[in-house]
């Protein structure tokens, strides 16, 4: 054990002397965690989660790739850096790598003359091996048959390699996060003459575990994590995917044989099977945790080869890791720098909480992404009618030769054309290669085989990319809502939108914690083929990530967006909204409309609404917020017809108004004005001889004020002015005499005659005044 390790009782009792009388949380409260793998502590601060994040935010990963570019020297038939063609492979594909970072001829170092200057010598070899011919897939696209030929070829590269070099390291870095410089799936194999600094740490610990426990490390850890059943993601017949204990990287896992093996070359045919089984759905569920081709660096540790290979490795278990980088999202990483560079690793997210995370992932993205693959080939047969190949403008594209096999020498014609574009001895085979096309580049094209015979016709269409589709979501009520979408940009080829979404989650603090789901699911265009999907059964506290992928011939493009109801309800305007005058009231109309047929109309489903109304001749509208389906307006102006409308929101404020309403309009009545005020003061109604039962109940007046100016032609509130002009001159001329009393109490007699005492002065004792003597 390392000095961190020898360390731990002694952490441990300065933990408890401060331990506080709160239970322990992983998820709340930090603690270090122990490697027993690689002898090492890993801090766990899984609240700082909850912190917001201002800091780098990565551009989207997700990109159209071409599925044969030419000028990619990992494309079949490419030409490399070093001047050698690549076959034209069909399946995987191993060759040295032409700027390999290990040689197997360099001279030594020498001797050292100091212990602080030591060096050694360093040789070997390193190979890339390519798993597919399309630039476009990546393993967790692959069918298991194809990811068992990759499979396969680990295992027998690692034989070959260590039959020579003590330690072989097969890593995978996918996605230019993780460093890679080439989009066409592939993985690098180092092998080496000496063992690296991890692969030595992960023996010693091994071996002394078995020493003093009697059983391989890994193969008791596999056993504990399967009867806890914490971090376990995948299980199979012969393997487990699990997070460690002592996870570094947010979504890191261990993949595990369940068998003791030592080597890939051990695995037995059906653990191949398993294996490449178990990792497409790891893949799978990586890919859809952000809904994006998930970065990561993977690789295999088996027992050491070379010279040592028939030593006693019995403590060794064959075991692969995967390190993820993304920590949120698909845009925010983690980044191993400050603490961890300077003291030790530090995470925040518990492998508890990354693997419920994991668990629940479903496979919809894979779906979208396979589609993409079916549609992308250089000759697809997906879109459009039978013989049409599609290119970009302005890039280089590749007719192929649709009624030949694949390689067999043709020559080119454009139709109706005698010029040989193209002849049977180019190399090429069944493709042409057109440079920078352009629209004089589109037509008709006819290949023929070396007999001359018709091999087939394609009609080159040219086009653009998918951009991002621009999307907007509405909810018209509090279970359902919709998104629709255009496009950014016009391609020019046919194109279709693949729709899905999911309920988020929030990894970590537990309290803000959103219920997992098992999403995403499909999103039903409705109708089908429509620019709209519809998302039944939505919870209104909820949170949703809405997927909609603009596919066309030449790649993809996903617009990702996050909504929750609150933010996008939006109600249908009210309904059936009818003005009518008031009897008898020159002034007043009466408004009435029902909630939208929309609305789920229950007691905790309400609206709340607002009124506009104004004269058709004035463009300014008045607006009252009534307090139920109904408004009685009564400062409409006498004789003139009024523009209504009314619109509506939910009555707690989420979202936002609806749209109005189309306009009612309806004129005040015209009738005499009824006496409702006599002499008395008191108002009331003359009895009518018959009244009838539908006559209107007096209207309920408008709770806001009057906007409008008086009208001076009505004799009551010509009265009600001058009673407040008079009140208020009353008032006045009492302020002025009070003033011109005060003034003259107070103004002296003259200059040199004798003073009047103060207005205060009677009021205060004369044994009181300053300076008085006393008697």
């Amino acid at each position: 054990m390392s000095h961190s390790g020898a360390g731990s009782q002694q952490r441990q009792q300065e933990s408890e002397g401060d331990a506080i009388a709160t239970t322990f949380l992983a998820s709340e409260h930090q603690h270090i965690r122990y490697n027993p793998l690689q002898d090492e502590w890993v801090l766990v601060s899984a609240h700082r989660m909850k912190r917001p994040w201002q800091g780098q935010v990565e551009p989207s990963l997700l990109k159209t790739v071409p599925r044969h570019d030419p000028h990619n020297p990992l494309c079949p038939g490419a030409t490399r850096a070093n001047g050698e063609v690549n076959p034209h492979y069909d399946g995987t594909f191993l060759f040295d790598n032409d700027f390999p970072s290990l040689q197997p001829d360099v001279p030594n170092p020498g001797p050292s003359d100091h212990p602080l200057f030591q060096a050694e010598a360093a040789r070997g070899v390193c190979k890339v091996l390519c798993f597919h011919p399309w630039s476009d897939v990546t393993l967790p696209l692959m069918s298991v048959p194809e990811i068992r030929a990759v499979v396969d070829m680990w295992a027998s590269v690692t034989e070959e390699l260590g039959a020579q070099y003590p330690w072989v390291q097969i890593f995978e870095n996918k996605g230019a996060m993780m460093g890679s410089s080439n989009p066409h799936p592939h993985c690098q194999v180092w092998a080496s003459s000496f063992l690296p600094d991890i692969a030595q740490r992960e023996e010693r610990c091994q071996r002394a575990y078995q020493s003093q426990h009697g059983e391989p490390l890994l193969m008791e850890y596999g056993h504990q994590e399967l009867l806890r059943k914490e971090r376990l993601v995948l299980t199979s017949e012969h393997w487990l995917v699990l997070v460690p204990f002592w996870a570094v990287w947010p979504f890191q896992t261990l993949l595990l044989p369940r068998r003791h093996v030592r080597r890939l070359p051990e695995l037995t045919s059906a653990e191949r099977d398993d294996l490449a089984f178990i990792m497409k759905k790891l893949l799978i569920k990586y890919d859809n945790l952000f809904e994006t081709s998930f970065p990561y660096t993977m690789g295999w540790h088996g027992a050491p080869t070379g010279s040592e290979a028939e030593a006693k490795w019995d403590h060794w278990q064959l075991h692969a890791h995967y390190y993820p980088p993304l920590l949120r999202s698909a845009t925010i990483r983690k980044f191993m720098v400050g603490y961890e560079m300077l003291a030790q690793a530090q995470r925040e997210l518990t492998p508890e909480q990354m693997s419920s995370s994991c668990s629940g992932l479903s496979r919809v993205l894979v779906a979208v992404a396979t589609a993409l693959v079916s549609v992308s080939s250089s000759c697809p047969q997906a879109w459009g009618p039978p013989g049409v190949q599609y290119g970009q403008r302005g890039k280089s594209m590749t007719l192929c030769c649709p009624g030949v096999t694949a390689g067999t020498p043709v020559s080119w014609f454009r139709d109706g054309e005698t010029r040989l574009l193209q002849g049977p001895d180019s190399g090429l085979g069944h493709e042409l290669v057109l440079a920078l096309a352009d629209s004089t580049d589109e037509g008709t094209y006819m290949c023929r085989t070396l007999d001359g015979a018709l091999g087939g016709m394609v009609t080159l269409q040219l086009g653009y990319p998918p951009a991002r589709p621009v999307v907007s979501c509405r909810a018209a009520d509090y279970e359902n809502f919709s998104c629709t979408w255009n496009p950014s940009q016009v391609s020019g080829l046919p194109t279709r939108y693949l729709t899905s979404y999911r309920k988020k989650t929030v990894p970590g603090a537990d309290g803000q914690r959103m219920s997992p789901s098992t999403g995403p699911w499909p999103c039903p265009q409705d109708p089908p083929a429509a620019a709209r999907c519809v998302v039944h059964g939505a919870e209104f506290w909820s949170q949703y990530r809405i997927n909609v992928t603009e596919v066309n011939p030449l790649g993809a493009s996903t617009r990702l967006l996050d909504v929750s109801l609150q933010s996008i309800l939006r109600p249908d305007p009210p309904q059936g909204l009818r003005v009518e005058s008031v009897p008898g009231y020159p002034r007043r109309l009466r408004a009435s409309w029902t909630y939208p047929a929309s609305w789920p109309r229950q007691p905790h489903f309400l609206l709340k609404f607002r009124l506009q109304y104004r004269p058709v001749q004035h463009p300014a509208w008045s607006m009252v917020e009534p307090a139920g389906l109904e408004e009685v307006i009564t400062d409409a102006v006498a004789g003139l017809p009024h523009a209504v409308r009314v619109s509506a929101r939910d009555f707690l404020d989420a979202g936002t108004w609806s749209a109005w309403s189309p306009e009612a309009w309806g004129t005040p009545s015209t009738g005499p004005l009824p006496k409702e005020i006599p002499a008395g003061g008191q108002p009331h109604m003359q009895p009518e001889e018959n009244p009838q039962p539908d006559s209107p109940a007096p209207p309920r007046p408008s709770l806001l004020p009057d906007p409008r100016p008086l009208d001076h032609r009505d004799p009551l509130e010509q009265m009600a002015v001058l009673a407040s002009l008079g009140i208020f001159s009353f008032l006045g001329l009492a302020a002025g005499a009070l003033a011109l009393g005060l003034w003259l109490r107070l103004k002296p007699v003259g200059k040199d005659g004798p003073q009047k005492p103060g207005f205060l002065a009677p009021m205060i004792p004369v044994d009181k005044l300053p300076g008085a003597p006393n008697l």
